[in-house]
């Protein structure tokens, strides 16, 4: 290897321990929670439907004819801590398509071929490269000290600004816009971000009692239990480094949404054991997709690995 993927190695080798540490700390004895978005809100049951006519440079990978894909959607808050939902945060949504046709890179747990999108509210990652972003989950899990030492040091101030500018309160996860943060490739020629966007983006705060620590469940109970929902699933096209960098994902993008696919929510209830417990154990990565869609940049480099690491890291610990 290179001294720089020697580097590399080592940044993501020492993510990994920090966060390994942090679930034997945090979690002394049974079930581990995830690393990333431990909050689960719920798992819902829907579709992906890929529009038909899409432009020519668009038929690749899973977008290459209509089809409708069966999918798990996994909603949830995204830090690493189990919090309340009153505070500005970010929150997560990760689709699941089920049963894909082609090359995938990683096989599913799950046993079938999967294409995974994991989006959140924020249109960026706030840190850059593995380097910043090691350190800045640092500062996140262990306390006052880290998060001190962390914000003193002005190389980290940008991104400290950036969390605080995107982090937003949330009245309905339904209403609301996810991101895919890093890039992806879309067949041979393209890098695309994916940008998900709602049908219904005024649904708001509608039950009938002050907003408790787990309100954003109960109001998606009710809005789930009540008719169907649904979103558009659009893609933002690289065209140049100044307007959609590839690596540096502090930068939002700029240009079109390009809608390719319509992802429906049936009226349902998820509110169970077993769909509760499916929603802990299911693996989500940017990495568990087709070859055409391959994650690429340095955050998704390592997102690759640690998260493999650590689902299994949970499983040897007993997250069930």
């Amino acid at each position: 290897m290179t001294e720089e993927q020697n580097t590399e190695e080592k940044e993501i080798q020492d993510l990994i321990q920090t966060m390994k540490d942090y679930l034997d700390k945090e979690y002394l004895a049974g079930k581990k929670l995830r690393n990333f978005h431990p909050k689960m809100h719920g798992l819902l049951k829907g579709s992906l439907s890929i529009l038909p006519d899409l432009p020519e440079e668009l038929k690749q990978g899973l977008f290459r004819n209509p089809g409708v894909y069966q999918t798990w959607i996994r909603l949830s808050n995204a830090p690493p801590k189990v919090k309340s939902d009153k505070p500005a945060s970010g929150r997560g949504l990760a689709i699941k398509v089920l049963d894909i046709p082609g090359e995938v890179i990683e096989p599913d747990p799950i046993g079938v071929p999967t294409q995974n999108f994991l989006l959140t509210t924020s249109p960026i990652l706030s840190a850059w490269n593995i380097s910043l972003y090691a350190k800045a989950i640092k500062a996140v899990l262990f306390g006052l000290w880290e998060q001190i030492k962390f914000a003193v040091n002005p190389s980290h101030w940008r991104s400290i600004f950036l969390t605080f500018k995107y982090s937003k309160k949330h009245d309905n996860l339904l209403s609301q816009t996810y991101f895919s943060g890093g890039a992806f490739k879309f067949g041979p020629a393209l890098f695309v971000k994916f940008v998900l966007t709602p049908n219904d983006p005024n649904l708001g705060y509608t039950l009938d009692q002050a907003k408790n620590e787990n309100f954003l469940k109960s109001q998606l109970i009710k809005d789930c239990e009540t008719k169907d929902h649904a979103f558009t699933l659009n893609v933002q096209i690289h065209k140049s480094d100044a307007l959609q960098p590839l690596e540096n994902t502090s930068i939002a993008w700029e240009g079109a949404l390009i809608p390719v696919a319509t992802l429906n929510i049936p009226k349902q209830s998820f509110d169970i054991p077993e769909r509760i417990k499916m929603g802990e154990e299911l693996e989500f990565s940017p990495w568990m997709g087709l070859v055409e869609h391959a994650p690429v940049g340095g955050i998704n480099r390592a997102r690759r690995r640690v998260y493999k690491e650590l689902a299994a890291y949970r499983k040897s610990k007993g997250i069930d």
